[in-house]
């Protein structure tokens, strides 16, 4: 039986260590993202309260566009189109936020966690 543990110290220590390791596995919007470390071996599954999305800030420019789009639909395009360009950001689990970018699109998704579940492979 494969063990599992639902905190956020685990996904949070994967991004504190190597970031660049984490990536998107699995998208069943509106609410479960399935992200993998391949460092560590561990599968992450975030289950959202709300997804945003908004324009990532560029340098010398002021202020973020809003972007008109629903962010699930957005985030599901992003991920079907060019999963390997989405990166995560940013990491609170007192907050339960969760941030992803997608180079790409140049879109910056800003999530509200209710849940993280951590799986041993």
């Amino acid at each position: 039986m494969a063990l599992f543990y639902t905190s956020g110290a685990f996904i949070q220590q994967c991004f504190a260590a190597h970031r660049l390791c984490l990536n998107v596995k699995k998208v069943g919007l509106p609410d479960k993202i399935l992200l993998s470390c391949s460092s560590c071996n561990l599968l992450h599954r975030l289950t959202l309260r709300s997804l945003t999305a908004r324009r990532a800030q560029v340098e010398g420019r002021l202020g973020e566009e809003s972007v008109e789009r629903d962010a699930s639909v957005s985030f599901g395009d992003c991920f079907a189109s060019h999963p390997a360009a989405l990166a995560m950001s940013e990491m609170d689990v007192v907050q339960d936020r969760v941030g992803l970018r997608c180079a790409d699109c140049r879109l910056a998704y800003d999530m509200d966690v209710a849940l993280f579940e951590t799986h041993q492979r």
